[in-house]
């Protein structure tokens, strides 16, 4: 299974929008378009570490905002179900790379506040990856018919 940052919002856009199929989601901030309510999802600063051979430990971090109309009556109650739902439904989320196979991927920190009348949902993905070498294998062997000379 090939992880990547492309698959991780796949994955969980698609999370979400099983749950909210009439809240988009963006990976890019939108200037101009953008429907209300939706969801964005963000990097935060991540990390990697190289580990022996081909592993590397990586540490994403994920910043999925809610959005919805400003001043809102109620509006809080709608941040605080998303809340919820990610609360009970993130810790571990499907992941997949396209190829039809899904796994369960942890998250681990989650920690959400509400700035702006936004919510921002903050947690960290810590997984162990392989990046497999490519190997240059002979594609032709060429024949050598050379023989020793004995001297008599």
């Amino acid at each position: 299974m090939i992880f990547s940052l492309h698959h991780v919002i796949d994955s969980l856009a698609g999370m979400l929008t099983g749950a909210y199929p009439d809240y988009p989601v963006y990976d890019s901030p939108n200037q101009q378009g953008t429907s209300f309510p939706c969801f964005f999802l963000f990097f935060i600063p991540s990390t990697i570490e190289e580990h022996v051979g081909n592993h590397y430990f990586r540490d994403l971090g994920v910043d999925l905002v809610f959005v919805q109309q400003r001043n809102l009556v109620n509006g809080n109650r709608k941040i605080h179900e998303i809340a919820e739902f990610l609360d009970r439904n993130l810790d571990p989320f499907p992941y997949t790379d396209g190829s039809g196979e899904s796994v369960p991927v942890p998250v681990q920190d989650q920690q959400w506040s509400i700035e702006d009348e936004e919510l921002h949902y903050q947690f960290h993905i810590r997984t162990r990856i392989l990046v497999e070498e490519t190997e240059n294998l002979m594609q032709e062997m060429e024949e050598n018919n050379v023989g020793i000379k004995e001297n008599d």
